[in-house]
């Protein structure tokens, strides 16, 4: 068994992703257990065969990383796995609602006024320049990094929380965005969590 306890911790980025696609390649080549620790998540994600998230010294979720990282199984899984956008919303009428935006309730249905939290990654947003027929907010450009293959877009809503946006180069240059532009952003995918 090969224990490794932060390895790659100290070394700058490129040199930690060489020394992980290496550390893969021996682990697949010598077919040995390893155990790696790991505050990286993106590490863990990408390395391991099972990834168990701890919280507090107890482990909250087990599973493959597509498990853990497409089916989180609490709003802390969610969250510590990779970059997200957290809203608290409400239900109403078996709906969630984040400002004006309906979205399905998960599950059962949950008391009116139960308190929700709805997460999106950076991702899963699209934004317009109309509304497009989905569900969608309105929102102002605060601030672009067009920097690499994804812009990372931030944007004040219109109930006044920052979200962040990742979008394809190519999308952001078909929509032209600049810094102050009004825009209509939709959700390609969410999850919700009712607090009861």
């Amino acid at each position: 068994m090969l224990l490794l306890d932060e390895p790659f911790g100290a070394l700058d980025a490129r040199v930690r992703q060489e020394l992980r696609r290496w550390l893969r390649r021996l682990h697949d080549d010598l077919h040995i257990t390893g155990v790696f620790v790991t505050h990286d998540q993106e590490e863990a994600l990408e390395v391991a065969d099972r990834v168990v998230v701890m919280n507090h010294g107890r482990a909250v979720q087990v599973g493959t990383p597509e498990e853990v990282y497409h089916h989180p199984a609490s709003p802390f899984v969610y969250h510590f796995l990779g970059k997200v956008n957290l809203f608290h919303g409400r239900v109403e009428a078996g709906q969630v609602y984040v400002g004006d935006i309906a979205m399905g309730l998960p599950g059962d249905s949950a008391p009116d006024a139960a308190e929700a939290k709805v997460y999106v990654r950076p991702h899963h947003f699209d934004i317009d320049r109309k509304p497009n027929g989905r569900g969608h907010f309105r929102a102002r450009v605060v601030h672009i990094n067009p920097a690499g293959p994804q812009v990372k877009v931030e944007v004040l809503t219109e109930w006044g929380e920052m979200a962040h946006v990742d979008l394809p180069e190519e999308r952001y240059q078909t929509l032209g965005l600049g810094k102050g532009d009004e825009v209509y952003v939709s959700l390609k995918e969410e999850r919700v969590f009712v607090e009861t």
